[in-house]
């Protein structure tokens, strides 16, 4: 399961790197960062979907800072491509198919689950970037990311 998880994200995150035209060299490093993404999705699914979705996007997003100085590129090079492979869109489809075949219940529990899932992956990009924002203070002449 954590292997197939491994291949899977990386294979997925590579693979959008590619299609938005993310620069070849970079191309790699955004589908290691799906990957590690992934892979505490899979890991960490015990605590709960919310802090699973949580957590991994909080490491796709530090990932995704770090790489980006170290590359000196911009971090969406990284971050979009690094968090597509957790996006819930399995979720979404479920919802929609349960609303069509007239299970309000199940189409709305489903609604609920997906829309904290998205909440989730947005909290942890934000306070991890929000973080690097606050502790990271570019040199005096350079522009911030």
């Amino acid at each position: 399961m954590l292997l197939k998880s491994l291949l899977t994200g990386f294979v997925t995150a590579a693979s959008f790197a590619f299609i938005y035209r993310v620069p070849q060299k970079q191309v790699l490093r955004c589908g290691l960062i799906g990957a590690a993404g992934l892979f505490v999705f899979a890991l960490t699914g015990y605590l709960g979907q919310v802090a699973a979705y949580f957590l991994a996007a909080t490491l796709v997003a530090l990932l995704s800072e770090i790489t980006a100085r170290m590359a000196r590129e911009p971090v969406i090079v990284f971050l979009i491509p690094g968090v597509i492979p957790l996006v819930p869109g399995g979720m979404a489809y479920t919802t929609m198919l349960s609303f069509l075949q007239n299970d309000y219940p199940g189409g709305f529990e489903q609604l609920a689950v997906m829309l904290f899932a998205a909440g989730a992956i947005a909290g942890g990009i934000t306070v991890t970037s929000s973080a690097f924002r606050a502790l990271y203070r570019p040199r005096r002449g350079h522009a911030a990311d």
